[in-house]
């Protein structure tokens, strides 16, 4: 690897001088300031329409730089208080426009028209709003020059009308809904889109060509916004639920009745200072998911990660993100920048546990009191963002024999997040800083020892262009870490599955029962080149032993030093039965800081779109022999054998009635190990208002060195008095997302949620670790040990040695049977802009019985008929614009 970025460095010079440069764009669009008001029929009847449009649209597809096939008209107009777009799509063939309806955001095969405005002019940032022909909408924020999300929901207006020579759109988009430097004359960037679905065309106003990079930073500049005063903003959107719960229950459970009716009231706040700065707060805030998340069986040593959905969160989400930022490709291969803010923390589940009890009332999730977020931009170069949130202290109660006790389960605690950057040179370079803080006022001695009583991190991150053209750029992030708490918690800090600090063979970072502070730090550089057939990537990277950000972020690493080379070529013109292809190749190595090597594979990855619109895309990796830090769960290290995989993935065209996408992976190690997956996706669409998609998946996966339980014996002096046992696992799960989506109009729509789940795991062939550092093992009822199973109380007990000194051990058999059957039913209805009505029905039951034994047809009988838990849900949110 060192070779690797030696080499890298030597040639990035030459490099350099070969830039292929960028086409450059000095188109203007202007903007009419209105004399009379616009009436929202989607008709284009008004005056202000006639004026002298922009219409040259070039296509990016299927013919990249040849115009477009259908001639395009846009306007831009003004008034104090929105800013409205109108275009006319002409249209040869009418009888073929796609009106498809769908949900918002749900951007599916259809005729688009999108507008594109970065109201900054920061050449980086910005907002989409599209609308199909049918009349649904898409909205999201533009970040990063080429990035895009459409959490973000806006409130906007709009109307289509389709007739006998295309189609017409008009916009209507409140100021106070965009973030701009307000001035007497104003600047913005702009950029327009139009799909002909059964062109597969995309078309711009301003198109970047595929081998080029860049998006927001090519854009029109929008000219005539003059004398614009947007009136104060302050929007309130108070909340009113209602929940009923039918839950699997004991009997004479004494809680169940007080818990079974809910209701709760808040309201969320949104401050405009100036038109540059949000503030948004909350009071009682409704945090609660509409969707589920999905089925995940986990048997590593390491957390499941889940995406935030609530609101409040996902409102300028990427101001907060850190390290990302500059390259227009991060690639990860066992390292990536820290994700120091990950707001599934706030909220969560409590920590703490309980004193047994006949019953108890444990709580699902931890209140927040109250919470506010500044967000947005100083100026043109300089971002904020900030966030602070309170959780209460929150009880479990427990019940024993008619008497109620209260024990604490979480304590108060304050969360913080401080967010700058500063771009210089138009955004040739940028300099940002970081800080979180958690605080938490511990009272209870269990929870002393579960929780950080202070928890802070601190980054710089930025980037920098390398040559006039941004080919090339360099970026990098810095980060320090402070955790403060008891003895006891930052033993069970030292010893988390992130570090195992009490590691026996450990030589560089060991653990210490004396600590009350552990300390680290984290650091990265990546170069990436941004644009052209050639491609290269390459990074490199450490997180050191001590380094913890996991209180409010969400660690995947720490006692790494990982490096990585990405080349590649491109072909993005059509060639042959291809219309664009590309290939990669990678090499990675990752070290701990003892210098042990952990991860060294080589990988590939080819692909590319067929004339037909079909893609397919091949890859695999082969991983050497490296040394597995986590096998034994805090015991010595143990040698990781070679392996190899190779996978495939395929689709078909996307604008078909049926889409349907495959793939399949296929694994094996050294030892003798095998894992298979494979996934069918097909999607259908019946007609304009319905889809219907279905995705099984299928996994099979035998591994040799399954972790058990590590067990303490004086006698086991070659893996340092401890047992480490293991097993072969024979695991299949089984899987499907099923989704009908009907959207009746634009504004009310029908979700169907439903994911059947399986996941069975039959252990056998129990063994110990003989040796660190190899795959050597004693297998247990040979060399005269043995392992017995107790089928009534569902154990084994194994004696080491026979006749020996080593002590007889029990553990209870871990095979398993885990089924689920998880679903939503969710009516959405927005009544008013802003203002939006569900009904939500959520379902979740499931099934442990037959452990190790999979069949189908008696495990989906035996789901089928458990009991499950049913929860209905009223919600209406009302937007005010004050």
């Amino acid at each position: 690897m060192v070779n690797f970025l030696r080499l890298f460095f030597l040639f990035l010079p030459v490099l350099v001088c070969y830039s292929a440069g960028r086409t450059t764009n000095e188109k203007v669009v202007p903007a009419y300031k209105l004399s009379s008001s616009i009436n929202l029929d989607g008709k284009l009847t008004e005056t202000v329409w006639q004026s002298t449009p922009i219409k040259e649209f070039t296509q990016r597809d299927p013919n990249e730089g040849n115009p477009a096939t259908e001639q395009t008209e846009v306007w831009i107009a003004y008034d104090n208080a929105n800013i409205y777009v109108a275009a006319r799509l002409h249209d040869s063939k009418p009888d073929s426009i796609d009106a498809s309806l769908t949900r918002r955001d749900n951007f599916i095969g259809s005729d688009w028209f999108a507008v594109y405005v970065d109201p900054y002019n920061d050449k980086k940032s910005g907002y989409l709003f599209a609308v199909n022909a049918g009349g649904s909408i898409v909205d999201g924020i533009l970040f990063n020059d080429s990035w895009d999300d459409s959490s973000w929901d806006g409130v906007w207006f709009v109307k289509t009308s389709v007739d006998e020579s295309g189609w017409s759109v008009e916009i209507q988009i409140p100021f106070s809904q965009l973030r701009f430097n307000e001035a007497e004359q104003m600047k913005w960037g702009i950029n327009f889109q139009r799909q002909i679905k059964r062109n597969n065309e995309r078309s711009y106003f301003v198109m970047v060509p595929k081998k080029e990079s860049g998006f927001v930073s090519r854009f029109a500049t929008l000219e005539g916004l003059d004398g614009v005063k947007p009136k104060q903003r302050f929007e309130a959107r108070p909340y009113f639920v209602q929940k009923a719960q039918y839950l699997v229950h004991e009997k004479g459970d004494p809680f169940y009745k007080g818990n079974q009716y809910k209701t709760s009231i808040g309201a969320d706040f949104k401050i405009g200072i100036g038109s540059n700065l949000n503030i948004d707060a909350t009071i009682n805030p409704d945090f609660g998911q509409v969707e589920v998340d999905p089925a995940v069986l986990n048997l590593s040593a390491f957390e499941s990660y889940f995406e935030e959905k609530r609101p409040f969160f996902i409102e300028g989400f990427n101001l907060f993100w850190f390290g990302i930022g500059g390259v227009n490709n991060n690639w990860g291969f066992n390292f990536g920048w820290p994700e120091l803010f990950y707001s599934r923390r706030i909220g969560r589940s409590p920590h703490g546990s309980t004193s047994d009890a006949e019953y108890s009332d444990y709580p699902g999730e931890t209140r927040i009191i109250g919470a506010a977020k500044l967000t947005g931009k100083l100026n043109e170069s300089v971002s904020v963002a900030a966030l602070s949130a309170v959780t209460e202290r929150t009880y479990a109660t427990l019940w024993n024999s008619g008497v109620k006790a209260e024990e604490e389960v979480e304590p108060l605690t304050h969360y913080g997040v401080l967010r700058g950057r500063k771009e210089f040179n138009g955004g040739d370079q940028a300099l940002g800083f970081m800080f979180t803080t958690v605080n938490r006022d511990l009272n209870n001695s269990s929870l002393k020892e579960r929780l950080a009583q202070n928890a802070f991190t601190y980054g710089i991150d930025g980037w920098t262009a390398l040559d006039e053209n941004k080919e090339y750029v360099l970026a990098g992030a810095f980060v320090g870490s402070y955790s403060l708490g008891t003895k006891e918690y930052i033993q069970r800090l030292q010893k988390n599955s992130l570090r195992y600090f009490q590691r026996p063979d450990a030589t560089y970072a060991t653990y210490d029962s004396n600590r009350t502070s552990l300390s680290g730090y984290y650091g990265r550089v990546m170069i990436n080149k941004q644009q052209g057939n050639f491609y290269i990537n390459t990074a490199l990277g450490f997180a050191s032993p001590g380094f913890d950000h996991n209180d409010i972020g969400f660690q995947f690493a720490s006692d790494r030093i990982n490096g990585h080379m990405v080349l590649g070529y491109r072909w993005f013109e059509p060639e042959g039965i291809f219309r664009s292809k590309h290939v990669y190749m990678s090499h990675a190595r990752t070290y701990d800081f003892e210098g042990n090597l952990t991860s060294n594979f080589l990988w590939f990855r080819t692909g590319g779109t067929f004339t037909n619109y079909y893609n397919i895309t091949l890859g695999g990796n082969y991983q050497f022999e490296a040394m597995n830090r986590s096998l034994t769960r805090g015991g010595p290290l143990v040698l990781q054998p070679s392996e190899w995989n190779a996978w495939i993935f395929a689709s078909s065209d996307g604008r078909e009635k049926i889409i349907v996408e495959t793939n399949a992976t296929y694994a094996k190690d050294k030892i003798g190990g095998v894992y298979f997956d494979s996934y069918l996706g097909i999607d259908w669409r019946p007609n304009t208002q319905i889809t219907f998609s279905i995705g099984p998946a299928y996994s099979t996966n035998e591994e040799y060195r399954q972790w058990v339980d590590n067990f303490e014996d004086d006698a086991a002096l070659s893996t340092y008095k401890t047992r480490y046992v293991f097993a072969k696992i024979k695991q299949h799960t089984l899987s499907a997302n099923i989704r009908l989506n009907w959207t009746f109009t634009p504004t009310l729509s029908l979700q169907l949620f439903m994911q059947p789940f399986f996941a069975v795991g039959d252990y056998d062939d129990y063994k110990e670790l003989a040796k660190p550092r190899t795959t050597d093992f004693n297998y247990y009822g040979k060399n005269g040990s043995t392992v017995t199973y107790d089928k009534e109380n569902d154990e084994y007990t194994v004696d080491p040695d026979g006749d020996g000194n080593a002590q007889s051990f029990t553990f209870s058999n871990p095979d398993f049977n885990y089924k689920s059957l998880r679903g939503t039913a969710v009516l959405r209805w927005e009544a008013l802009p802003g203002s939006i009505f569900y009904l939500v029905w959520s379902h979740n039951q499931t099934n442990f019985d037959d452990a190790g034994n999979f069949n189908f047809g008696r495990d989906f009988k035996n789901l089928w008929n458990s009991e499950g838990d049913d929860i209905f849900l009223a919600k209406f949110s009302y937007w005010l614009d004050i």
